[in-house]
């Protein structure tokens, strides 16, 4: 997985916007707001557009790395798991947790009470 430190999270093009943030310990959750405007749905799909997995994956390390400091390679992607479309215009919730000792992240996208999708990542410790 490669990642392009070249985009900033405040790259309104690329990022959705986050309307409200909660933190408790090692788990962080964010309110998004995932607009039809985002580069992400361009072409995918042009009369019905889809967030891309691979933008999730992606806002989840961003975010993983931003709010948890974490500066390690990501070295295995699992558990994942897309169960729900998100679709543009849509409010939807990114629950982070860290866990020190396996070094890995885990993620959820819910809208509503419904899972979207879910994985974790794991870091090499630095």
């Amino acid at each position: 997985m490669t990642e392009n430190a070249d985009i900033k999270w405040s790259d309104t093009s690329h990022s959705p916007e986050i309307r409200a943030e909660r933190r408790e310990g090692d788990v962080i959750e964010f309110d998004l707001f995932v607009d039809a405007k985002l580069f992400q749905f361009q072409g995918h799909f042009p009369n019905e557009p889809v967030l891309p997995g691979v933008a999730q994956i992606d806002w989840a390390v961003r975010l993983g790395r931003e709010h948890f400091d974490l500066s390690g390679t990501i070295t295995r992607l699992g558990q994942l798991k897309f169960s729900k479309l998100i679709v543009a215009d849509s409010q939807i919730l990114l629950r982070l947790e860290w866990n020190e000792e396996k070094q890995r992240l885990l993620f959820s996208y819910k809208e509503g009470e419904e899972t979207c999708s879910s994985g974790f990542f794991e870091l090499t410790a630095q």
